[in-house]
Formats: C-alpha cells, structure tokens, sequence
C-alpha cells in the first residue's frame, strides 16, 4: 500500500489514465492538437497536485532521485537513459515526418433558419410554421403511408431504408447523409425547421452552414408542399421522434431531452435508436460467415413478423412479396419476389429452398452491392419472425426440410491451387459472363436475364465488397457449389473435374481482388523529377500508390442515375517542374459505341476543380458549379479525347477557347479504363485554374458509362474532395530526430553527474 501512498506513482498513474483515455477511449479520436492540450492540462494539473506542500513535492521527486543517485538503481536508471532519448527522437521523427492535415470545417449543423421562405412563389413564415396535415388526425395513417413511398422514391438512396444515413450511396458523400435515428437530429427540431431544409437542400444553407459540401438537392423542385409535409410526417412516425413544439419553446419552457422509444417490443427487440451501422456498407463483410442448421435458431411467429414486414420491408419488396414496392422501380438488382420461392443466397444445393438460417443470415447482413440494407438495428425476435413470414410467401416451397450441402474438404489457397482454379475458371466458362480478368464483361453478360425477364450484370469478381453473399473463402464457395437460383449462375459442384477444383476455383477468385478499397479523403500529387510518360501503362505509375474514390449515382436532378455502372475510380497524380499528370482507372463493363438511337453515348470521365482559387474553404456547388462559383473541368471523352470547359451549373458547361493546354490518352482492356492527362503547372490564361504546390484545392470527379446510356446528367459523381501537390520530400525527418535524441542523452549525462555531485556533498 506505501508504493500507492506515493505521490510519484499517483502521479504516473493519472498521466497514464488520462493519455489511454483521451488518445483510445473517446469516439471519434481527438484531432492531435485537441489531445495535446489535454494532456498538457493533466499534466499542469498534477504538478500542482504533488508541489501543494514541501513534504507533497519530497514524496514525489525522492523516487527520481533515487533513480538518478543510487547504485542499486543503476539498471534502472540505465534503461531510462536509453529509452527516454528513443522516445523523444521518435516523437521528432512523427513531428517532422507528419502530413499535412486537410483544412478544417467549422460550421453550423442546425443553423437557425430564416424568417422566412418562399415556396413556389409563396411566402411561408417559419416562425410559428406548423405541420398543417396534423390538423387531420382521420387521415394521419394515409399521410404517413404516403409519406413512406415518397421517400422510399427519392430519399432512400442516400438517407437509407433504416433512415440512418446508410443508404447505398451514403459512402460516396461527405459529410455522410443526415441519420434521422440519431437523437440529435430530427427530435431536437420543430417540423418547420425539416420544411426549410428539404424544401431549400444543400443549395439554401446560409452562410454559416458553409462549406457543407451538401448533395443534398432542393426538393422544391420535385415536390409539392403537401408532399414535403407528408414525407415529414413518415420521418417521425418511423423513428418513433415527436417533434419540437413552437409553444414550448415560444414560452420558454426548455425541452427535455427525446429518449429512445421501443417500436416492436420484446426482448432484445428493436430499439429506434440504436447506434446505426457503418457508413462503410462493406464494412465487416470479409467477417460475414454462415450459419448453419446446427446453431440456435427461434421459431418465428409469422403473424408478428408480418407487422415488422409491412413496417420495414413492403416498401420494396411489395405488400404480397412480389417485389413490386413502390421503390422496386429504380432499384437495379430489383427486390426480390418471394412469391417463387428462388433465393439467391443459401447452404441448400441449387433447386432447394434455403435454410431459416439462411434467411436470417441475409436479413442480418444484408445484401452488399445492392439496396438490401443490414436489418441488425431490429432485434434478433424481429427478424426470426421476419423469416417465419417470408415463408408464407410460397408456402409449397419450405414443405420439406430443407438441408445444408456437403462440401468436399477444405483446400487452402497457394500457388498451385490458384493455377489449377485459374483452369477450371476457363474451362467451365466463368469467363463468357465474368470476363477474362473477372470484371463483369465477359461477351455473354450484355444478354443475361434473370427468372422475371430483368437485365442482370455478372459480379464484378476483383471488389469482393460488393459480392451479394459475403467474401469469405466459404461464402464463395457456397455461392459456387449452390449457384444463384433465379440468376443465370448455375451451380458448378457437378462441373468440375473434382469436388475440391470448387476451392481452388475460389482461391483463384479470391486473388483477383486487391482487397478493401480503402476509400481515400484526400489525393495527394507527388513529385518526381522524371519526364510525365502519356502511357498509362508507363512504369512511373506504378511507383505511386492509387487513392481510390467511391462513385454514387446522381440522383439530385433529372434524369437522375438510381443504378450507375461506375462505382470508383483510383488516381494517382505526379508532378514535376512544369506539369503534372492525373492517372485515372476505372472499371467499365460496357464500353460504348457512340449511337443515341440506341441509348449508347461515349464513355466519359471529368476531373472538377474551381475556376478560380478558393478563398478559404469555399466550394462552387458541387454539381457543376453555379453562376456565382463556377468550375473548371478536366474532360475525357471516349470519341474526341480530352478538352477543358467551364461550367455554371447543369447544362451550363462550355469548352474553353483557344489552343488546348490538356492532352491525354486512355486504353481500355478487360472492362477497365486507364487514362492520363496532363496539363501545365501554370497558364497565363485566367480561365485555367493554377496548380501552386503545398495549397489545398477542392476536387470532384464524374464517369458516364455510355453503353449503358448514361449520359448528361446521368452519370455517377463524388462529392468534393480535398487535392494537394506534396512538396518534395525534405532531409528534416532524418537529421532531427538523432539530434534531438543526443541532445537528450546529454542532457541526462549532466543531470545525473550533477545530481551525483550532490548526493556526495550531502553524505561528507
């Protein structure tokens, strides 16, 4: 008990806490500037503590100097002499060696809204504004009924089916899509406050909600006043929120704090809520493993089932289970029928239905790749009565029991059995769908039809993130020995040479991929002193790492794209002393011939910058700028190659004039576009934005996959990013770090002998 009596030790022990705490235990992780000053306050604050009183300070420097003076601490205090300069030349080397942090955003979440607004051409007082359809409380099941297919229409893509900002083109934004579940959203609102910001969107913040990067369109646009009401009308329904009260807050009576509410009962049951799931809808699906009929399964109750089915489900899937909700339309894959009783994902051999396991399995993880979200915020007796009422669906389908299928023994992946899957790959003819490298665009895939007539796009086998499945070795597997019932995916356990070839078939698929994304915030240019090579397949890119970027649809204005083709894009970006090269891939499945009688156009990417130099964190309006902020973009088309242009918003793009300043040169090879393009550092043209090195500059990017008919407005896009040209690499990382290092042994040398010096003086 005397070492915990020492003000040493207390003090070691606080300082440790607080540096676990602060560095690991708040979530998200402090920025290092924010944790360095919370530790300096700890660390003021404890050297106030121990120096209260003279016997306070003796207590805690005596172990120090004990390790300084005394010989039975000469082990210890060797240690310490070493390691101390180790630490502190390495706290050197991480200060030199930092990267430069992308600028802050600071602005207002909620901003106070204006007065007033006009809509349509009519003046709405927000002040005071309330919610006119709850007047009509006969009516409020029909609103909220009316509600939920408007947004299932229009809101789902980004805001998600479980309104927690998780919807399938969530990754693509930054900031990510509002979450309505979070508690400090729409509960924290009064219903006018929701009116002004669907009705204006990212364009109608104010100026101390800027720079919010917002995709967020002004519905204004598309639907009426009624509409936006109703939809408003869905969003509490749904979290289980009330709204603010303008007499509450009118009187000032302060507003207490709304709690979780329970929606479907039960133990463990869902909770309107819950910490929603990543953004990252491929997060944890290299963990997503099967389940078999040997673990604990519930006996659902079809009846309650069907409540949590009408409730989260019917939106897509339709009330008789047709897959014909009011948002099948736009959905690509569509929603399952479940009417036929043909599941894609299961452990039952191909023509058999699929275990209860099966079904919950999928309902839990959902469906990567597509709209299927992960249902886990509802709780586990939810979805067990989901899957007994799926049942009845096509009840003839589950009279058998069904049963998982044997798999030969397991094969693990080495170089052999890669090159043994690689032959079954071409000897089965994965290859006529999945093409050659595994990219989707094989010479069969543009005639493939599922089991209803619906298009159907083999998977891109090199992004197992997208694999419907899972990407485990056993969920691949699986997918290969039962096949895709529905699908043109046969099973492939009775065509190959041997059971096991099933593992080495997906050992080889498996190193198609080069894993995670990935996904990057910032593209850093690099330097190189080498000439820029026009060759995409030049050595020189390969010496840089890609910073990859995910794509979503656009869907802010007409004709919007609910399923693109284009997912990604990877670029990397060198520079030397008088131009820089953007390299750009990107995986195409369809590459074009140019015939708008056939809703074919070219293939298409841009690269989007301002025109001009930002002031500060400033950004045009991410889709194509506006009159006010235009932008300047870099354009490649698969039929006239690269030019430059100007645009001031959608339809307003113009090419710029006089001799072009842009090349580049594209090649395209098994479903995959390489391009660069190169520019000058600098122009003496004012309409051509200037590369100075070590400045932040905001860039988007577009593709259009024109065989697909994607073009105008109907493309895939990002939200904007942040691009830095590095400065070129200093010598500073390297010579101060030992400096430091020897400049603190020394240090500790004078400090010893001096302390020793004293300790001799005393004793004599």
């Amino acid at each position: 008990m005397g070492v915990l009596r020492s003000k040493f030790f207390q003090a070691v022990f606080v300082l440790a806490v607080s540096f676990l705490f602060f560095r690991y235990g708040i979530k998200p992780p402090a920025p290092w500037s924010v944790f360095s000053l919370y530790m300096t306050v700890v660390l003021i604050a404890v050297l106030v503590y121990v120096s209260s009183d003279s016997d306070s300070w003796r207590s805690f420097v005596a172990p120090i100097r004990s390790a300084l003076v005394d010989d039975s601490k000469r082990p210890i205090r060797f240690v310490l002499m070493v390691l101390l300069p180790i630490l502190i030349g390495y706290y050197a080397y991480t200060q030199a060696a930092a990267t430069i942090e992308a600028p802050p955003e600071l602005r207002a979440v909620h901003p106070a809204p204006p007065a007033s607004v006009t809509f349509r051409g009519k003046t709405l007082d927000i002040q005071g504004l309330e919610n006119p359809l709850r007047k009509d409380t006969a009516n409020f099941k029909k609103y909220v009924a009316e509600g939920a297919e408007i947004y299932v229409k229009n809101c789902m893509y980004c805001h998600g089916d479980n309104l927690d900002g998780n919807g399938h083109f969530a990754r693509a934004f930054n900031p990510p899509p509002a979450n309505f579940q979070d508690p400090g959203t729409i509960a924290m609102l009064q219903e006018a406050f929701l009116f002004w910001r669907i009705a204006k969107g990212g364009p109608g913040l104010p100026r101390e909600s800027t720079p919010w990067n917002s995709v967020m369109p002004a519905w204004e646009d598309r639907l009426s006043e009624e509409e936006i009401w109703k939809v408003i009308f869905f969003l509490y329904d749904f979290t289980g929120y009330q709204p603010r009260r303008w007499e509450a807050h009118a009187s000032g009576t302060p507003m207490k704090p709304f709690a979780f509410q329970p929606r479907w009962g039960g133990p463990g049951g869902g909770v309107v809520g819950t910490p929603p799931l990543t953004n990252d809808r491929y997060a944890g699906l290299l963990r997503f493993t099967l389940v078999g009929d040997a673990d604990a399964q519930q006996a659902g109750d079809p009846n309650a089932g069907k409540v949590v089915y009408e409730k989260r489900c019917a939106w897509c899937h339709g009330a008789e289970g047709k897959g014909d909700g009011p948002g099948a339309g736009n959905l690509d894959p569509r929603p399952r029928d479940f009417t036929r009783g043909l599941y894609k994902i299961r452990t039952t051999a191909s023509g058999r239905p699929p275990t209860d396991a099966d079904l919950f399995r999928i309902i839990s993880e959902g469906m990567p790749g597509t709209s299927m979200p992960a249902w886990k915020s509802l709780g586990e007796k939810d979805r067990w009565n989901l899957v007994a009422y799926l049942k009845t669906f096509a009840p003839d389908s589950f009279k058998e029991t069904p049963k998982a299928l044997d798999f030969p023994k397991e094969v693990n992946s080495s170089k052999e059995s890669r090159a043994r899957g690689k032959e079954m790959f071409e000897a089965i003819e994965c290859n006529k769908c999945h093409g050659a490298a595994g990219r989707g665009d094989g010479p069969s895939a543009p005639e493939l039809k599922d089991d209803w007539g619906n298009p159907v796009q083999p998977a891109n086998l090199t992004k197992p993130w997208t694999f419907r499945g899972g990407a485990g070795r056993k969920e691949i597997a699986t997918r290969l020995a039962t096949g895709l019932m529905g699908t043109p995916m046969p099973t492939f356990i009775d065509s190959v040479e041997k059971p096991e070839d099933i593992w080495h078939l997906t050992n080889y698929l498996q190193s198609l991929s080069p894993g995670s994304p990935n996904y990057a915030t910032v593209l850093k240019g690099q330097p190189t002193s080498a000439e820029i090579p026009d060759d995409p397949a030049a050595p020189l890119w390969n010496q840089f790492p890609p910073s990859n970027f995910p794509l979503a649809g656009q869907v802010i204005v007409d004709p919007r794209n609910f399923s693109p083709s284009i997912d990604m894009v990877s670029v990397r970006v060198v520079y030397n002393a008088s131009e820089l090269g953007f390299h750009l891939t990107w995986d195409d499945p369809t590459q074009s011939t140019p015939d708008p009688a056939k809703k074919s156009f070219p293939d298409s990417v841009a690269i989007q910058l301002p025109a001009k130099m930002p002031s500060g964190n400033e950004r045009p309006y991410v889709l194509m700028g506006d009159g006010g902020t235009p932008v300047y973009l870099l354009l490649w088309r698969s039929d006239t190659g690269v030019s430059e242009a100007t645009a001031t918003g959608r339809g307003q793009m113009k090419p710029l004039p006089g001799e072009p300043q842009a090349k580049g040169k594209a090649v395209v090879s098994n479903g995959q576009y390489r391009l660069v393009i190169k520019r000058a550092l600098t122009s003496q043209d004012p309409n051509r934005l200037p590369f100075p090195v070590g400045t932040f500059l905001p860039v988007a990017f577009m593709a259009w996959d024109g065989g697909r008919g994607e073009t105008g407005t109907k493309m895939s896009m990002t939200s904007w990013y942040y691009f830095r040209l590095e400065e070129p690499a200093s010598q500073t990382k390297f010579v101060v770090p030992p400096f430091v290092a020897l400049v603190v042994a020394a240090a500790e040398l004078l400090i010893v002998r001096r302390a020793r010096t004293r300790q001799k003086g005393e004793t004599t």
